[in-house]
């Protein structure tokens, strides 16, 4: 009886282990992203942009829990037609394009629900940078302004395993900046679609 509990107790501990070892040790992924200008962002450009891109890097910290960093990279363009442009005192009038790319850099934290599980879902916050570049384009006049930009960025997302070392992942981003002394502060939507790499 004796030797019936004590083997039955090795399984268990030997199962619990192994349920322990199988957690993700890193997450990384390339994504792409469609960016839907919000906020500020979209009475400047309102058009969707399929031109964007993602690297994410994470790596466990405690069981369910990821620290990593991003860097993206998201382009919005609009055509406004014949339009009236003012700056400072100037105005100018003309077919006007305007542009923003934007480049987020963030440090993230995820806590993955089911590690083990072939479906993860998360949520994530980010705090980092961006570098922004705006343009406003009519013909022979052209508006540019850099700065940078702190940003937040909540995100919620489901990685889908393929096999044991990579998956799917889908997921939404919120990237919020806030007021420098170049421009006021705006925010946009990514919906991401990714290839991911894990190791265990």
């Amino acid at each position: 009886m004796k030797k019936i509990i004590t083997i039955i107790i090795f399984c268990l501990v030997s199962l619990s282990l192994t349920a322990q070892s199988i957690q993700m040790k890193s997450i990384a992924s390339i994504n792409y992203s469609v960016g839907v200008p919000t906020g500020n962002l979209n009475d400047f450009i309102s058009r969707v942009s399929g031109s964007g891109f993602s690297l994410d890097y994470k790596r466990m910290v405690a069981p369910n829990i990821y620290l990593g960093g991003e860097l993206g990279y998201n382009y919005f363009s609009e055509e406004k037609g014949y339009n009236t442009y003012t700056e400072g005192t100037a105005s100018v009038s003309g077919f006007q394009t305007r542009y923003n790319a934007s480049i987020p850099m963030t440090i993230t934290a995820d806590y993955v629900f089911t590690d083990n599980s072939k479906i993860k879902p998360y949520v994530g916050l980010g705090i980092g940078t961006i570098y922004n570049n705006r343009e406003v384009d009519l013909g022979l006049f052209a508006s540019t302004v850099d700065t940078w930009f702190f940003t937040i960025k909540p995100e919620a997302g489901i990685i889908y395993n393929l096999n044991s070392y990579t998956g799917i992942k889908f997921s939404s981003r919120y990237y919020q900046t806030f007021d420098s002394k170049d421009l006021d502060g705006y925010s946009y939507l990514a919906f991401d679609i990714g290839f991911v790499f894990m190791t265990f």
